[in-house]
């Protein structure tokens, strides 16, 4: 399939262009300065590409089954900055590697004018005291327990909290938890300890009326997110931005062989983020690290730290559903995608089962998996596929060896890491080893769970 689209008259601030609108002025208004050029014209095209994925409907007929080729004219201030062969190069191999999609870019000047930004009232009395940590905030589990569990591992006078979001309810639930977690900060301040905490939530999407069979994948969504939280490590002279996301979720192995390459989300990948590191260092002309501290920790013991960092129970803000938001009342996660599945067995394992009650969810898995239609238990069942599968390789004589044969993509990650970390390639194999096996022992240690669904 082959899409076409002319970006080079759209606006950004919010309520303007033709196809998408994304409101940079809350980056303004936040430190008390406008988003300079170049950031400015990376928004533009993170934007441009996001509508583009949006609105270009994946086929799975014929030989290149999902693959498409999406051209775009996009405007910005410098285009003979962005033509650039190392930039443009850059930016093509990684949409390439996060939708598996051929991109064509084709830069041309802005015929518009943006509107300026930073007119209404700031959104911090006072800027981020440094030194300040940065990091995504999506409103789910792993942002939550990754911020508890590294809020407590490392010193820092302020943390600013970066989220972006397409709709009003998850822009509630991001609200809702970052007050409550404010709440248990102010008091431990109160005692002279902690950091004082910022949140920058920034509306974006398409036009309502461009929105008519939109493909569902968003492969490249997270350039957006990616883009907002550098623009705001920038803005906050913050040389990191961090992302917290489990193992097994960046890694996102195949759960089983009829997956393709364009069925798994690859927005955290290690692969993703050192891409990612690259293109914002060319397009930005600075650097801004992008790590992820827990890339070899599973979700459960990621969970762990929320216990005793006063936060558990903030755990009924999170959503981690892949249907989200389910329209139904008092029921805010679906239950059975893979996504609810990990969430809860991650909940589970971790300790905090008082804090996630199986009545919030559509359809309860994992308590009454027998009362449930079939068709409902195919997330849970190629997750429990997976895991078996994964203890096989384990068990081996050279578990190593019989993950990277299952799964070549993780000798080339752990290559990756090694290279982009100067760190020995045998520790990181010994690090996945103890991920996956530390992720099986979860499953094995609920077996009443698995006794049920047998």
């Amino acid at each position: 399939m082959s899409y076409d689209y002319d970006f080079s008259n759209e606006l950004n601030p919010v309520g303007s262009g033709d196809s998408y609108w994304l409101d940079d002025q809350r980056l303004s208004r936040a430190f008390h300065q406008e988003v300079p050029q170049r950031m400015a014209d990376l928004l533009e095209v993170a934007m441009s590409v996001y509508a583009a994925d949006r609105l270009s409907r994946r086929s799975y007929e014929g030989m290149n089954t999902g693959h498409r080729q999406i051209n775009m004219s996009v405007g910005v201030h410098d285009p003979d900055f962005w033509a650039r062969p190392e930039l443009s190069e850059c930016l093509g191999e990684f949409l390439y590697w996060m939708s598996e999609d051929e991109w064509s870019l084709d830069f041309t000047s802005r015929q518009a004018l943006l509107t300026p930004a930073g007119r209404q009232g700031f959104l911090f009395f006072t800027p981020p005291e440094v030194p300040a940590t940065v990091s995504l905030f999506s409103g789910g589990l792993d942002s939550l327990a990754g911020l508890a569990k590294h809020s407590g591992e490392r010193s820092a006078a302020s943390h600013v909290l970066v989220s972006g979001y397409t709709h009003n309810r998850l822009a509630g639930q991001q609200r809702r938890q970052v007050e409550m977690i404010r709440s248990v900060w102010e008091r431990r301040r109160a005692l002279g300890h902690g950091p004082e905490l910022y949140h920058v939530a920034v509306p974006f999407g398409i036009d309502k009326s461009r929105r008519t069979g939109e493909e569902k994948s968003q492969r490249t969504r997270a350039l957006v997110f990616l883009t907002l939280g550098v623009a705001t490590a920038v803005q906050a002279h913050s040389d990191t931005l961090w992302v917290y996301e489990n193992g097994t979720g960046a890694l996102n192995l195949p759960l089983n062989a009829s997956q393709l390459g364009v069925d798994n989300y690859r927005g955290i990948h290690p692969r993703s983020l050192i891409m990612a590191e690259r293109l914002f260092e060319l397009a930005l002309e600075t650097k801004v690290n992008i790590g992820n501290p827990y890339l070899f920790e599973t979700k459960a013991e990621m969970c762990r730290s929320l216990a005793v960092s006063g936060l558990a129970d903030v755990v009924r803000e999170t959503v981690s559903c892949d249907n989200y938001p389910v329209r139904v009342q008092d029921k805010t996660q679906c239950g059975h995608c893979t996504s609810c599945v990990l969430r809860r067995q991650a909940i589970r394992c971790g300790g905090l089962t008082n804090y996630d009650p199986p009545e919030a969810y559509k359809y309860d898995v994992l308590d009454n998996v027998q009362e449930i239609d079939r068709g409902k238990l195919h997330g849970f069942e190629v997750m429990r596929g997976q895991t078996h599968y994964l203890e096989q390789c384990l068990t081996s004589d050279n578990p190593w060896l019989a993950l990277a044969s299952s799964f070549p993509e993780l000798e080339r990650t752990c290559l990756e890491l090694s290279n982009h970390h100067n760190e020995d390639p045998g520790q990181i194999r010994d690090k996945i080893v103890r991920l996956y096996r530390t992720y099986a022992q979860e499953w094995e240690s609920l077996p009443d769970i698995l006794q049920r669904a047998a």
